[in-house]
């Protein structure tokens, strides 16, 4: 019938056809048929139809029904498709541009209701309905279809097109299909409380389905694959409270599902039901115009353990597959939700906020301990993702590796009170991620290793109070990986690795090789180490300030070799850690606490721990930069006791690495030179030691007077001139070549003159040093 109210004889063909006799031998209608004529002569329209308790209710469910319900399929395709005119029923009331109501209620459907290809302008409307085979709505327009409390064995409806709403609510589909792909909804498609049951099978087959307005399915059961690939929902995607089940293989298809406004598969409102999915939910490439709602969901995997041999890339356990999505909101994956599989998030652009706080993914079940540590199970895989906003996940319970490689957060990270479970794995991998303010990890629990290899965090990187245990194994070195890798990172302002309600604890080596730190490195208060390797590895690491305050002697080695810092704070700690303290090429510019000009006992403290660490090694660059800062400070006099130092342990060496009888004697040249003139840096006291040679030569010569060499000449003898002649080489007073020594008095000359040299090549040497402010 077309729009005005002509009888269409293509659609009166198909209704004879289904009918499979002639018009006028449909046979007398039933008692059930007459009832729906005198229903369908005082049609209504939807809201303002008689109250159904006029009519006794069907039990959709039950099979005894009374005969009189019974409408055969083809009595109603016929008295559908035929003209009101030509029927003799009353016309129908109209209000404004809205289709007249049909409605059928409390009828079981018998045989076969073909609408397929007809063009009706009414809204169908069949409530408590049971249809004993598919309605075929097949390529029919319709002014628009309601089904409610109806069963019925699937519903074939490929090429729909209603002018307003579909409504299935609280209906049962049993053993069937609803099949609705291609159709083109109108208005809202609404599938509220509704269960259609199709397991192992495709239950919703809805393959590039159009709908104007929102797709309604709250508290809706469906038991098989829900198919969405390709369609396109002007409105929201509402799946609050509604549960899917297709265990072990997937639950809702919607590849490349196009939504314009959000997804929402949260806590029902007003009933309270959670959404909940036994199997995949697999969404690559959709777009979602709002926001992802999946808070207090429960997700259970598409699939069983995974095999062995099969591909690392892969996430064989997943129950969220949404690779290469846009969503233009936030994704909310928190406040209770929980997942038994991977949430895979592959080069996601999520515009807004990505929130995963309170959230619990756990894959402990599918694998053993041994197995997880050669090919880790992912909890998150989100690769290359981008989000605009924060990524929030307090709170959250992961057992199962986060995967995040070249990962973009323009907001901040959030990780507090994190509980990441993966012993022996990379729990985190996070390589490359970036960060534009803060990556916040404090008191957090987190089993095996925390991986931020070259990245890049705009603020802070707080890992206050946090435990990090149990570090990955190398499977090649046959070694454990670093507790915290931060090799090659940027991080804008501070690196906090201390304590705070809890003492921060690495059970494994700190990582900073070549990082980069703005402002400050933290370490207060913290315990380091296990003893099996380096417990902070910070060769090359640049920063403003390095903190290194632990509560006890780490348990492995400080390696601090040609790395920067501008304030050094320290304790005896650190330099008792089990390993030792590599500071060789080690620059600091200053202490966080200058030692004062009087302080000597800070002095010789840090001399005692730069040898306490180098283990019997000499290495002159530490004694070199503790002097360079104590002079760059004022502080010449401190800067004299550590290169004192410097030479003393210098000489030890080298008796140490020498031929066995020579050994003393180097010692004994050592001690000479420490005696006298400090390794030549005190030059005052050569001078002293000059004077008191030559009070001793003049009372040796005193007593001793010398034959002088020509008679002649007749020479005045001097004790004290001839003395200073013989001890001061660049002075010539004439006097050591007029006497003759003999005897004793010979080889105190010899001595007077080599101690001379020394002394006053000394004295020279150290004044060219003061004046050049050289070592």
């Amino acid at each position: 019938m077309d729009r005005t109210g002509r009888v269409d004889q293509r659609a009166i063909d198909v209704g004879a056809a289904v009918a499979g006799k002639p018009w006028e031998n449909n046979g007398s209608p039933t008692p059930a048929e007459q009832r729906l004529d005198e229903m369908l002569g005082q049609a209504r329209p939807w809201g303002n139809r008689r109250s159904d308790t006029e009519l006794e209710e069907l039990d959709v469910h039950a099979d005894p029904h009374d005969p009189e319900q019974e409408v055969r399929g083809e009595y109603l395709t016929r008295r559908l498709v035929e003209s009101p005119e030509e029927g003799g029923w009353r016309p129908f009331w109209r209000r404004s541009a809205q289709p007249p109501v049909i409605c059928v209620q409390d009828s079981v459907v018998t045989g076969h209701l073909d609408l397929r290809a007809a063009d009706l302008p009414y809204l169908l409307e069949f409530v408590r309905c049971r249809f004993e085979q598919p309605p075929d709505l097949r390529q029919a327009q319709l002014g628009g279809l309601v089904l409610k409390q109806c069963r019925f064995p699937g519903l074939r409806a490929r090429n729909l097109t209603t002018g307003n709403d579909a409504v299935l609510i609280g209906c049962t589909s049993v053993g069937g299909v609803v099949n609705l792909a291609d159709a083109q909804i109108g208005g809202s498609l609404e599938l509220t409380g509704s269960g259609l049951h199709n397991p192992a099978r495709r239950a919703v087959h809805a393959d590039r389905l159009n709908v104007g307005g929102a797709l309604l399915a709250m508290r809706t059961r469906v038991a098989g694959e829900l198919r969405l690939p390709g369609a396109k929902i002007g409105g929201n995607l509402n799946l609050c409270g509604a549960a899917l089940r297709n265990r072990g293989r997937v639950a809702l298809n919607a590849n490349g599902i196009r939504i314009a406004g959000s997804l929402r598969a949260d806590m029902e409102l007003h009933q309270g039901g959670v959404f909940s999915a036994a199997g995949l939910i697999y969404m690559p490439s959709a777009y979602v115009s709002g926001d992802l709602r999946l808070r207090d969901a429960v997700l259970e995997p598409g699939t069983g353990p995974p095999q062995r041999g099969a591909s690392k890339h892969g996430d064989p356990v997943s129950t969220l597959i949404l690779d290469r999505g846009e969503i233009q909101g936030d994704a909310q994956l928190d406040q209770g939700f929980t997942s038994g599989g991977t949430i895979r998030m592959v080069s996601t652009r999520i515009a807004g906020d990505l929130h995963l706080s309170g959230a619990r993914i756990d894959l402990s079940w599918s694998r053993s301990a041994t197995d997880s540590t050669e090919q880790p199970l992912r909890a998150m895989h989100l690769d290359g993702a981008g989000i605009l906003g924060n990524l929030e996940a307090v709170g959250v319970t992961l057992h199962g590796q986060l995967r995040m490689v070249d990962v973009q957060v323009s907001g901040s990270f959030q990780l507090n009170r994190a509980t990441l479970v993966g012993p022996r794995t990379d729990v985190v991998l996070a390589n490359r991620i970036q960060v534009g303010s803060n990556l916040d990890c404090r008191d957090a629990d987190i089993s095996g290793t925390l991986h931020l290899q070259n990245a890049q965090v705009g603020a802070n990187i707080d890992l206050r109070s946090t435990h990090l245990v149990q570090p990955a194994w190398h499977p090649h070195r046959k070694a454990d990986k670093p507790a915290l890798d931060l090799r090659a990172s940027t991080v804008g302002r501070d690196l906090v690795c201390a304590s705070g309600r809890r003492t921060f604890n690495a059970e494994g080596e700190v990582q900073l090789r070549r990082a980069v730190i703005g402002r400050q490195a933290n370490f207060w208060g913290c315990h380091l180490g296990a003893g099996r390797t380096n417990a902070v590895n910070a060769f090359g690491l640049d920063t403003q300030e390095l903190t290194m305050l632990p509560t006890e002697a780490p348990q492995g080695r400080i390696l601090l070799r040609q790395a920067h810092c501008e304030l050094l704070e320290d304790n005896a700690a650190l330099w008792t850690a089990a390993g030792g303290v590599d500071v060789e090429d080690f620059v600091y510019d200053n202490f966080a606490k200058p030692v004062e000009l009087n302080d000597h006992t800070r002095v010789r403290q840090r001399l005692a721990w730069l040898h306490s660490t180098s283990k019997g090694r000499y290495q002159a660059g530490p004694y070199d930069q503790l002097a360079t800062v104590f002079r760059e400070n004022g502080n010449e006099q401190h800067a004299v006791t550590v290169l004192i130092e410097k030479q003393r342990r210098r000489y030890r060496a080298i008796a140490g690495t020498s031929w066995r009888p020579l050994r003393v004697p180097v010692l004994l040249w050592s001690l000479l030179q420490r005696v006298t003139v400090n390794y030549g840096y005190q030059p005052v006291r050569a001078l002293l030691w000059l004077l008191l040679f030559a009070v001793a030569g003049t009372a040796w010569f005193g007593y001793h007077r010398l034959d002088p060499i020509n008679e002649e000449d007749h020479p005045v003898w001097n004790p004290f001139l001839y003395t200073v002649d013989q001890l001061v080489p660049i002075i010539n007073l004439g006097h050591d070549v007029m006497w003759r020594a003999t005897g004793h008095s010979q080889w105190i000359t010899v001595v007077l003159i080599a101690v001379g040299w020394i002394l006053a090549t000394t004295v020279a040497a150290g004044i060219t040093r003061s004046l050049r402010r050289e070592r």
